[in-house]
C-alpha cells in the first residue's frame, strides 16, 4: 500500500481520565473534543493515552519492567480489559458526534523483537482509505525476551510517523504548551512557535504532577518529540481542557498552543 497523508491526534490520559481515580472518565470533556472533529476532511488517526485505566494497575504490578513473577499476569489481564473499556468509550463519542471511528488493539498489531516493535499495519491503512478513523491506544506489548513491555501512546506515533506521511501530530495535554525555564522567575513563560533548531536547544519546564504516570515525564515526551520533527511537518501541544482549541488549530487559525516546526518544514 502507498503511504497515506494523515493527521495524528494524541488524547492524553490526563485529558480524558482522572488520572488520580481508577476508571474514571472526563466525560464532558471527552465529548466536547470529539465534537470538534466532525466533518473534518483529512484523514486522521486517534491515539489515546491509559489515565487512571492503565497507569494505575500498571504501576500496582510493575508491568513496566517486564516479566518478573507470574502474579503480574492479573494485572496484564486486567490493564487489557480496562483499555479495552477506555478505547469503546472514545469511540463511542466518536460515532455520537458522527465521526466514522474504529478501535484497533495496538497489542494484536505489535510484538517487540530485541528492540524491534514489528508493526502490522495493513488493518490501519485500509480503514483510512475507507474514509474510518482508527483509534489506537498505549498498551502492554509481548516481546520475544522479557515478555511484556508498557508500549505508550507516544511510543505508536513515533513508529507510525515512519510509515505514513503525517501533516502534524496534536498532542492534547492538560497544559498550554511547553514552558521554558527562566531562573529568575517561579514560573516559566509559555513558548509559542519554535524551529526545528530552536527546539534542540529547548530547555523545558518540568511541570509538577502527584498522580502515577508509567510512561514517563514531560521532559519523556519532550524527546519523543525530538524524533518526529524529522518526519512531520509540525507538532502541536495544545491545552485539552479547553477543546475548543483543537477545532481552532484544525482550521489553521491562531489559538494558545506551542507549535514546533519539522527539521523539513517549509512553515515558520
Amino acid at each position: 500500500m502507498n503511504r497515506i497523508s494523515v493527521d495524528i491526534i494524541k488524547l492524553g490520559g490526563s485529558i480524558i481520565t482522572d488520572k488520580s481515580s481508577y476508571c474514571k472518565i472526563r466525560r464532558e470533556n471527552l465529548s466536547e473534543i470529539c465534537k470538534q472533529l466532525e466533518n473534518l476532511s483529512n484523514p486522521y488517526i486517534i491515539v489515546h493515552g491509559a489515565g487512571s485505566f492503565g497507569h494505575i494497575i500498571a504501576e500496582k504490578h510493575s508491568i513496566q519492567d517486564g516479566f518478573e513473577d507470574r502474579n503480574q499476569l492479573d494485572g496484564i489481564v486486567k490493564i487489557r480489559q480496562d483499555m479495552t473499556s477506555l478505547t469503546q468509550e472514545v469511540v463511542s463519542c466518536l460515532v455520537e458526534n458522527n465521526v466514522k471511528a474504529i478501535g484497533f488493539q495496538t497489542s494484536a498489531l505489535a510484538f517487540i523483537e530485541g528492540a524491534e516493535v514489528l508493526y502490522f499495519l495493513n488493518p490501519i491503512k485500509k480503514s483510512l482509505s475507507l474514509g474510518i478513523c482508527p483509534v489506537l491506544s498505549g498498551d502492554v506489548l509481548f516481546t520475544e525476551n522479557d515478555g511484556f513491555t508498557i508500549h505508550s501512546g507516544d511510543s505508536i506515533i513515533d513508529h507510525f510517523v515512519r510509515d505514513f506521511n503525517v501533516n502534524q501530530v496534536i498532542f492534547l495535554t492538560d497544559v498550554d504548551g511547553l514552558f521554558e525555564k527562566d531562573d529568575n522567575e517561579e514560573t516559566g513563560k509559555l513558548v509559542r512557535k519554535l524551529t526545528y533548531n530552536e527546539f534542540k536547544d529547548f530547555k523545558v519546564e518540568e511541570l509538577q504532577s502527584d498522580v502515577i504516570d508509567v510512561t514517563g515525564s514531560m521532559k519523556g515526551k519532550v524527546d519523543e518529540i525530538s524524533t518526529l520533527l524529522k518526519d512531520v511537518e509540525k507538532v502541536v501541544i495544545l491545552n485539552g481542557l479547553f477543546p475548543e482549541r483543537l477545532g481552532l488549530v484544525l482550521k489553521n487559525e491562531d489559538v494558545i498552543c506551542t507549535t514546533i516546526f519539522g527539521e523539513n518544514s517549509t512553515q515558520r
